[in-house]
């Protein structure tokens, strides 16, 4: 067969291997057994290429249907939502952020009540958070979601495994415009805007609180939400 590397890789991948090729060699003559290989390489390809796109396909909806719930479209200013929903949604939008190196780990209580929020407006610290851990891990490490019924309060804990933030400047981590990032960053990120608005949206917004701890190797950011919270309507 010319070239026979070429076809190689596709029947490789779909697990043909030379022994099945024997077998076919045995009921074809020389003429006829080229043209069979290259044939069946094909028709395998082809199906790859299909399934690839037909995966694609269930990914962009997927990610559609994400980002209806992750904005909550079509629905009033409040919702009464399930916190976890929330959450996936936003790790679902981020999809393409997070890194193979970065591994979600899922600690849920699913006893939590559901809430009475402002929901995309959550849904932006989540995202917040999420995306500082993942640009403090530098594409490798523990993204860790907790969240737990504590007295009167739902507790959202987002821990990362990056190098941690400094004790002097935990204090300052929810304030207008401190950051440790430059300014320059691309994207828009290291002006220090964005766990300021996550904080004024718990705070202000739902009347929780946001704190944040660190340590080498470890930082959480820990949201308490009221079981009874309803938004307050004030930024």
């Amino acid at each position: 067969m010319a070239k026979p590397w070429l076809a190689a890789p596709c029947l490789v991948a779909h697990g043909i291997a030379p022994d099945d090729l024997g077998q076919l060699a045995a009921g074809l003559n020389a003429e006829q057994f080229d043209p069979a290989v290259r044939w069946i390489a094909q028709v395998l390809e082809h199906r790859s290429v299909m399934h690839e796109a037909m995966r694609g396909s269930i990914r962009i909806s997927e990610i559609v249907k994400a980002m209806k719930a992750y904005s909550y479209m079509d629905q009033g200013p409040q919702q009464e939502i399930d916190i976890h929903d929330g959450i996936e949604d936003t790790l679902t939008v981020m999809a393409h952020e997070l890194k193979p190196g970065v591994a979600i780990i899922r600690d849920y209580d699913r006893s939590l009540s559901r809430l009475q929020v402002y929901g995309s407006e959550l849904n932006q610290v989540w995202t917040r958070i999420v995306e500082n851990a993942i640009e403090a891990m530098n594409g490798r490490g523990d993204l860790t979601i907790r969240t737990r019924h504590n007295a009167d309060c739902a507790t959202v804990e987002i821990t990362d495994t990056g190098p941690g933030i400094p004790q002097e400047a935990l204090s300052h981590l929810f304030e207008p415009f401190f950051t440790s990032k430059p300014v320059s960053q691309a994207q828009g990120r290291g002006l220090g805007l964005g766990l300021h608005i996550a904080y004024r949206i718990v705070v202000n917004r739902h009347g929780g609180t946001i704190q944040a701890s660190s340590r080498p190797a470890e930082t959480t950011n820990r949201v308490r939400l009221p079981l009874g919270c309803k938004g307050t309507g004030v930024a």
